[in-house]
């Protein structure tokens, strides 16, 4: 397999193939919590609990729209990088460290606002490492 003028071996190969399913994953996931954050439904989204936990009112309905455009766009954003590569420049740099940051945000509102250990240890532990996977996936794609 050729990539990039270089002659990839099988594990390279092997690599780029997981490399491009984990970024359609990632995106797709982000995107579709997105959506669903936009239309105000925090079944899709962990981080929409954490944010209602915090806002009341219409300071809660304009974070929660910011953050569900934030979280398709990034999404968008890594689908997109899945066919045209890295040819952003440093404006797909800044959306990166956007995204990263997005879920970070995600992991402290779902899993720290909401309550370490509720509703008990082993269900938020669980919950816990699932956004630390979803974080490691979207730093891999994002780096």
């Amino acid at each position: 397999i050729h990539y990039g003028g270089n002659v990839m071996g099988k594990n390279d190969a092997k690599n780029a193939i997981a490399s491009l399913v984990l970024m359609l994953a990632v995106g797709c996931m982000l995107a579709i919590s997105g959506i669903y954050a936009l239309q105000g439904k925090s079944a899709g989204d962990l981080a929409v609990r954490g944010l209602r936990s915090i806002f009341d009112g219409n300071a809660e309905s304009v974070v929660i729209a910011v953050f569900g455009a934030v979280e398709l766009l990034a999404g968008v954003f890594i689908v997109l990088r899945c066919f045209i590569g890295d040819r952003m420049g440093s404006f797909g740099n800044i959306i990166s460290l956007i995204v990263v940051i997005v879920w970070v945000v995600v992991i402290v509102l779902a899993d720290i606002v909401n309550g370490i250990g509720k509703p008990n240890f082993l269900a938020w532990l669980l919950q816990f490492s699932k956004d630390l996977i979803i974080f490691g996936a979207i730093w891999l794609c994002c780096r």
